[in-house]
């Protein structure tokens, strides 16, 4: 047994206490200092908060771990202000890694929309040759759906003159129809094909990296998308082999709920629903069945298939979400669906009625039309047991809120997006329209199931900032700017409860996550401040000086 004492403990909304008693991973009591250290048996261990908050650990309810671990190790390009800072970045990799000739070099983070220098435009073949013209270079655009690459990326590919036409894709050419270098959406593929796949040592080195930077910021659980459908069992692999290590060594992991990608394939569904069907239980408390494939007698599941992830759409930035009517500044798309409603459709029906969640990447208007049709096949006023949910809800309007909060349908937001999108958010899709979206304090109003996360890497992974933006709604490093669209700012307390116990329902963990109570797991963040009190303007400051998973500490500042 051990306690956590002279802290300030969140419990729920204005309510706190100052201790922890905790054994075999989870909690047994809280209360003040005196009465719990009077409990304590002797010997125990005592771990004295020195007055920092106690939060439940954060819970981040999407994002992408072995994409985070490996774009560690290539170009990051954000925060790049020009296309010559991004070459720069790019050369200095080459030095410093020296890879051999005709090795990959990636990146990622690329967004050329908040260049301060020089054009904003897509980046083609030819600016990317000056990186390297020896090396192949794919470089991703912020958003994660669009790719540029060079010459010899495109050469290795087979598609120096001519490119296929990709359902749901598209390929920019040039007149006389070659290639440019650009990617988006499906069409993504078509460049990765000949990338050599990575090894299972290799993918344990990204979950570590990934797993090590999530419990520096205080997070403990995650929704993750790593498989993106026959790589199920190589993904599953490399987790289990990392965790065994962990175990070993005596140190808690990081408690991942697999999104299950399966992109167009009806195989790949199919062959999740029948892993499910054969080797999951069925969770009273969650109203869902489970499919566990790590585990520890004392910590709890670390490793778990919770829900099958879909797209519907692409981004704002990349003119890929799929909207209603054609972007103000590009009138002549209105983005495009990734996948035929239809199948959407039947894909739904069919996971649900297997007993899977189904979460659904949708930005634009449209596509969350489309995925509130197919999910109102299998839920009903009230009702939405297997906790279906749209995840960025980006682009929304008043009735497709009214439809999400008539059946519950969970609302997986990133609020850290409007940091990058509040630049381009009106010239893309207009004022009036701006003004009903990214309408977080809208959701909590009409009691839509909400949770915070990042979308790692496509943002930084960094909980505070994502809290900071979801109460501000502007940057408050700059004294001069105004919140955006004040109505739509939350407080601290909705945004605390939203990475804890929102990301924990979503992530199908509310059973034993999200709150500090009697019998939850033991997992918790310290910060350096106080939150709920501090102004606004310097939540950004607050650091995580411990995190605790199932009572161990993972990580000391």
């Amino acid at each position: 047994m051990k306690i956590i004492y002279n802290g300030k403990v969140y419990l729920q909304r204005e309510e706190f206490s100052e201790a922890i008693l905790v054994d075999s991973g989870r909690i047994v009591k809280t209360g003040s200092s005196k009465d719990l250290l009077n409990e304590l048996p002797s010997g125990a261990e005592k771990i004295d908060a020195g007055g920092a908050l106690i939060l439940p650990a954060f819970s981040d309810s999407h994002l992408h771990m072995m994409s985070m671990g490996r774009r560690a190790q290539g170009i990051e390009c954000t925060g790049a202000k020009s296309f010559d800072e991004v070459v720069k970045r790019g050369k200095d990799i080459i030095a410093k890694n020296k890879p051999r000739p005709g090795s990959y070099l990636r990146g990622g983070g690329l967004n050329p929309d908040l260049f301060s220098a020089g054009e904003k435009r897509s980046i083609t073949k030819d600016d990317l040759d000056k990186i390297s013209t020896e090396h192949p270079v794919i470089i991703s655009r912020h958003c994660g759906h669009i790719v540029f690459c060079n010459t010899l990326a495109l050469k290795m590919a087979g598609l120096l003159d001519s490119a296929p036409d990709i359902e749901g894709g598209t390929v920019e050419k040039d007149p006389s129809g070659r290639p440019t270098g650009v990617f988006k959406e499906n069409a993504n593929s078509l460049v990765y094909k000949p990338v050599p796949d990575p090894t299972i040592e290799d993918a344990k080195d990204y979950l570590r990296y990934s797993v090590k930077h999530a419990h520096s910021l205080g997070i403990t659980s995650v929704g993750s998308q790593d498989s993106g459908g026959d790589d199920f069992d190589w993904v599953k692999r490399a987790y289990n082999e990392l965790y065994d290590e962990y175990r070993s060594e005596g140190r808690p992991g990081l408690r991942v709920t697999l999104q299950c990608g399966i992109g167009l394939s009806e195989e790949a569904l199919d062959a999740q629903l029948a892993r499910t069907a054969e080797h999951g239980k069925y969770n009273e408390k969650i109203g869902a069945k489970l499919l566990t494939l790590w585990e520890d007698s004392d910590w709890g599941i670390f490793l778990k298939a919770g829900s099958i992830k879909i797209f519907a759409d692409g981004t704002l930035g990349g003119h890929t979400a799929w909207m209603r009517q054609p972007f103000k500044d590009k009138s002549d798309t209105s983005g495009y669906p990734l996948m035929d409603p239809t199948m959407l459709e039947r894909f739904v029906i069919k996971a649900a009625r297997g007993g899977m969640q189904v979460v659904i990447h949708a930005i634009g208007d449209a596509a969350m039309d489309a995925c509130l049709d197919s999910f109102e096949k299998v839920t009903e006023p009230g009702r939405n047991p297997l906790r279906h949910g749209i995840i960025h809800c980006q682009l929304t309007r008043q009735d497709i809120l009214e439809r999400m909060a008539k059946n519950q349908i969970l609302a997986l937001v990133q609020p850290i997006f409007l940091a990058d999108d509040i630049h381009v958010l009106e010239s893309r899709v207009g004022q009036e329209h701006a003004l009903t979206s990214y309408a977080w304090a809208s959701m909590e109003r009409l009691g839509i199931p909400v949770s915070y996360g990042t979308d790692a890497p496509i943002s930084g992974l960094d909980p505070i900032p994502c809290i900071e933006w979801a109460v501000a709604r502007r940057n408050t490093k700059d004294p001069s700017s105004k919140s955006y669209n004040e109505k739509e700012n939350v407080d601290v307390y909705t945004a605390v409860d939203a990475y804890t116990m929102g990301s924990a329902h979503a992530n199908l963990d509310d059973d034993r996550l999200g709150r500090i109570a009697q019998g939850m797991l033991a997992d918790f963040t310290f910060l350096d401040r106080d939150i709920f009190t501090i102004p606004i303007e310097d939540i950004h400051k607050a650091k995580v000086l411990r995190t605790i998973c199932a009572g161990e500490t993972v990580y000391q500042s």
